[in-house]
């Protein structure tokens, strides 16, 4: 059942599992900055040759996902492992998703009096430590034992004498008495690992791998946005985003089995070609006032809307025109462009960006709402609903007389190319 690896006494024998309150348990916890914080719960008494248990809780403290962990212990000579000496480390790495918790167990016996410790190390895949934390268990001698009554006061033996063919065995073992029966539940949740439009079913299987029954108990299913429940096993009810059921105590040996039904629920801008949403379901099993055993399952969620095909400003229905109100105008009057853009689209244009270029030399007049930046007036967003037109304007005069050409343009973002019409203009002399 034991083993050891070359650096560190590794110990199969430590168990994952709920912390079970008992009489004289206190837990000694660790730095609340450590990456994983340890709990470590325990006898704080003992007397000599008695067999006591340490329940180590870590709780992912970093705000990521934790793979590969190992939990090592050190401890004092006064106590003793079945596996080893100190140090002993568990066998099997732990993974510990962001914000999870897990347990682990200790058994010793307690070989020397006086203050005995041991030190709890989680440790990642390149030993770098992660936390810890360490708890002490003051050891006394046994109260003495009543001195045996006098020799003489006990009545003298009486010699049997087996029966023929039988023979007396020269001495008897007295096996010591079993250890008392508890529960061990175990949770586990499966399913797969991606979504991409289709529903994927996620159970969640809880096993008693004690020697008692557990407590009735509830199981609790949640997850992160990017999901939506189809389906559950029957008895479940629903609150917000999670589905909890009733659990009956499950005999030793057992199991318990519940379904989900998760569809990928991805907003309608998120298309295929888009990197998948990381997304988390949880499962915690409670059994009385505490949660007993917990898990979780990673999911990449993809979306299976194709990306649609980049529209033009033809495509749209969006149409431009640009007029002068005089023409022509002698030197010095002032004439006015409409730039009108209409839709024919059946769906809003969105928002539209509109300018108008002045010729070389013009005096833009009158009170417009319009930023000029050299010679180009930028007006106000606009957004033209289908089947409607919204025009600017924007008038001036030019100082000498010629043909004068002036521009305008509208761009967007959410339209590919550009859409942009001229207007020419004849200044006469005075």
């Amino acid at each position: 059942m034991h083993s050891l690896c070359s650096r560190t006494r590794v110990h199969r024998g430590f168990t994952l599992g709920a912390v079970v309150a008992a009489a004289m348990l206190v837990p000694s916890v660790a730095r609340g900055e450590d990456q994983v914080i340890v709990n470590i719960t325990g006898a704080l008494k003992g007397v000599l040759g008695q067999k006591v248990k340490y329940d180590v809780e870590l709780i992912n403290n970093s705000g990521r996902n934790l793979e590969k962990l190992r939990v090592v212990d050190y401890f004092d000579a006064g106590f003793h492992h079945v596996a080893s000496k100190s140090p002993i480390e568990f066998q099997q790495t732990i993974d510990l998703p962001a914000g999870t918790k897990k347990w682990v167990t200790l058994e010793f016996e307690l070989d020397e009096p006086g203050r005995q410790c041991h030190r709890v190390e989680i440790l990642d895949a390149d030993r770098k430590f992660m936390g810890g934390a360490t708890e002490c268990c003051m050891v006394e001698a046994p109260p003495q034992q009543p001195a045996a009554p006098a020799a003489t006061s006990a009545p003298p033996p009486v010699l049997v004498t087996p029966p023929a063919g039988v023979t007396a065995p020269a001495s008897t073992v007295i096996a010591p008495a079993p250890p008392p029966p508890t529960a061990q539940p175990m949770l586990a949740i499966d399913g797969p690992t991606a979504l991409a439009g289709t529903p994927g079913t996620y159970k969640a299987t809880i096993r008693n791998l004690g020697t008692a029954p557990t407590l009735p108990g509830n199981l609790k299913i949640s997850w992160q946005e990017g999901l939506a429940p189809q389906g559950a096993s029957e008895g479940f009810s629903l609150v917000g985003s999670s589905v909890a059921w009733d659990l009956p105590a499950i005999p030793p040996g057992g199991k318990v089995e519940r379904d989900i039904v998760l569809k990928g629920d991805m907003p309608a801008t998120m298309y295929s070609d888009a990197p998948p949403v990381n997304s988390r379901i949880n499962a915690e099993l409670s059994l009385g006032a505490g949660i007993a055993a917990a898990d979780q399952r990673a999911v990449a969620i993809s979306s299976t809307t194709p990306r649609p095909r980049p529209r033009s400003f033809a495509d749209a229905g969006i149409r431009l025109s640009l007029a002068d109100l005089d023409d022509p105008v002698r030197v010095g009057d002032t004439t006015t462009l409409v730039c009108t853009i209409v839709n024919t689209g059946a769906v809003s244009s969105g928002p539209l960006d509109v300018f108008i270029d002045l010729p070389s030399g013009a005096r833009p007049m009158g009170n417009y709402r319009a930023r000029y930046e050299n010679g180009r007036a930028f007006f106000d967003q606009l957004d033209v609903p289908p089947g409607g037109q919204k025009t600017v304007e924007i008038s001036y005069q030019v100082g000498a007389p010629g043909r004068f050409t002036a521009g305008a343009g509208v761009a967007s973002s959410g339209l590919t190319g550009s859409l942009d019409r001229t207007c020419d203009t004849e200044f006469l002399p005075r």
